[in-house]
C-alpha cells in the first residue's frame, strides 16, 4: 500500500481525536483534521469566539480523505457519525474551516454547510483585515467556483495579494499522493516556484502544511490573518496538536442572551 494512504487510512478510519460538545447548539464549528494540526493558536482563537457567540466546536474527520483513497465504506461511516452527532446536538448549521470538509459534507448532510469566514462576517470579526503583499494559492475543492477566494477578498483588504495562476494541487490530494513522493514534490515545487519567495496565503491548512514541510517558511492561513494571529504551520507538532483536542473542554458554547 502507498505509504501516504497507509498513514491516512490508519488514523481516519476510527479517528481517535474526536471531540464534540455536550451542549446543544444551533451552529457548530467543524475545524476538520488539518487545521487544528497546523494552526493550534488560531484554532484556540476561533474557539474563544465560538464560546462567546454560543457556537459549539467539534473535532472529527469528515470522511473526505478516506473517500479520496477509495475507502468508500469507511468514508460513509464517518459521514453517518457526523450526521448522528449533529442530530443529537440539534445543529441547524455547520461551519467548516477546511474547504475539503465544506465541499464534501455539503451535499451529504441535512443542514446547511458554510465557511467559517461567513461566521466571522456575521460577528464583524476580521472585516477589512490587511493582507501584506504576497500570493494566494487556491486549494483544489475551490478551483471550480472560487467561492472561498471571493469570500475572503470581499471581506478583507487583499489588494496587495496576487492569485497564483497556472499551478495545480499542492500534491496532497489522494489521487496525486498515490503517484508517489516525486510527483507530490513536483506539484509542491511548481507552486513555490511561482511564489518566488513571496508570502503564500491559502485557506487550506493541508496546503499550508505541505509548503512548510517543503521548506517554505513564509506561508500563512487566511483565517489566521483575519483573526490577527501571526502563526506559521506547526508541522513539527502536528500529531500532538490534533491529539490534544481529544481532551479539549473549550468545545462547549456559552448561553448567549
Amino acid at each position: 500500500m502507498n505509504m501516504a494512504k497507509l498513514v491516512c487510512v490508519a488514523e481516519k478510519r476510527r479517528y481517535p481525536f474526536r471531540r464534540y460538545p455536550r451542549t446543544r447548539c444551533a451552529t457548530l464549528l467543524f475545524p476538520g483534521c488539518s487545521f487544528p494540526s497546523q494552526f493550534p493558536r488560531t484554532t484556540d482563537a476561533l474557539e474563544r469566539l465560538c464560546t462567546a457567540h454560543g457556537v459549539g466546536v467539534a473535532f472529527d474527520c469528515c470522511g473526505h480523505p478516506l473517500d479520496g483513497y477509495g475507502e468508500r465504506k469507511a468514508a460513509a461511516r464517518a459521514v453517518d457519525r457526523v450526521k448522528r452527532k449533529l442530530d443529537d446536538l440539534g445543529v441547524e448549521r455547520l461551519a467548516t474551516v477546511c474547504p475539503n470538509c465544506l465541499a464534501y459534507l455539503g451535499p451529504r448532510i441535512d443542514v446547511p454547510v458554510v465557511s467559517v469566514v461567513e461566521l466571522l462576517q456575521e460577528w464583524g470579526v476580521g472585516a477589512g483585515a490587511v493582507f501584506p503583499e504576497g500570493v494566494l494559492h487556491i486549494p483544489c475543492p475551490d478551483r471550480g467556483t472560487r467561492k472561498g477566494e471571493a469570500l475572503v477578498r470581499d471581506f478583507a483588504d487583499m489588494g496587495a495579494v496576487e492569485t497564483l495562476k497556472g499551478v495545480g494541487c499542492c500534491g496532497l490530494r489522494p489521487d496525486v499522493a498515490l503517484k508517489g513522493p516525486q510527483v507530490v514534490r513536483a506539484c509542491t515545487d511548481r507552486i513555490l516556484g511561482a511564489a518566488a519567495d513571496r508570502t503564500v496565503y491559502t485557506y487550506c491548512a493541508s496546503c499550508a502544511g505541505q509548503f512548510a514541510r517543503a521548506g517554505y517558511g513564509n506561508c500563512r492561513h487566511a483565517v489566521s490573518v483575519l483573526l490577527g494571529v501571526d502563526e506559521a504551520p506547526d508541522c513539527a507538532h502536528a500529531l500532538a496538536n490534533r491529539a490534544r483536542r481529544r481532551f479539549d473542554r473549550a468545545v462547549e458554547p456559552k448561553a448567549v442572551g
